[in-house]
C-alpha cells in the first residue's frame, strides 16, 4: 500500500556555491563519513552530493517528517542502486523505501515512494 511519493530537483551550480562558502561545516552538518567517501572521489563530487542531499529531502517529503541529514545515509548497493541506511534513532518500520537518483552537470533529481508493508 502506497504510503508517500517525494521527489527533489537541486540545482548543482547553486550546491556547489553553497558549498563554497560554507565548506566543510555543510558537508559534516549533511552528510555522513560514507557519504563523503564516495562523493569526494568522484571527478565532479557536487553532481553526487547534490544527487545525495535530494535523496534525502525527497525521502522526507514521502515520509512527511524529517530527519536529522546525518541520520540518513544515501549509499549504493553491490550492484550500484541507491538506498537509505538509516542510523539506530531513525529507523523506520513497516516501510519499504524505494529510491531513484539521476544527475547531469546541472541538475540532480531523486524520487523516493515508501510503502506500508502489511
Amino acid at each position: 500500500m502506497l504510503y508517500g511519493v517525494g521527489i527533489d530537483v537541486v540545482d548543482v551550480g547553486r550546491f556547489r556555491a553553497a558549498l563554497e562558502r560554507r565548506g566543510e561545516r555543510l558537508l559534516k552538518r549533511l552528510f555522513t563519513e560514507r557519504e563523503l567517501e564516495y562523493c569526494l572521489r568522484k571527478r565532479r563530487p557536487e553532481e553526487h552530493l547534490s544527487a545525495r542531499f535530494a535523496a534525502k529531502v525527497s525521502l522526507f517529503k514521502a515520509l512527511k517528517r524529517g530527519f536529522a541529514f546525518r541520520e540518513v545515509e544515501v549509499l549504493n548497493d553491490k550492484k550500484g542502486s541507491p538506498l537509505f541506511r538509516f542510523s539506530r534513532r531513525a529507523r523506520l518500520k513497516g516501510l519499504r523505501l524505494n529510491v531513484t537518483i539521476s544527475h547531469t552537470g546541472t541538475l540532480s533529481i531523486a524520487e523516493t515512494v515508501v510503502e506500508r508493508l502489511r
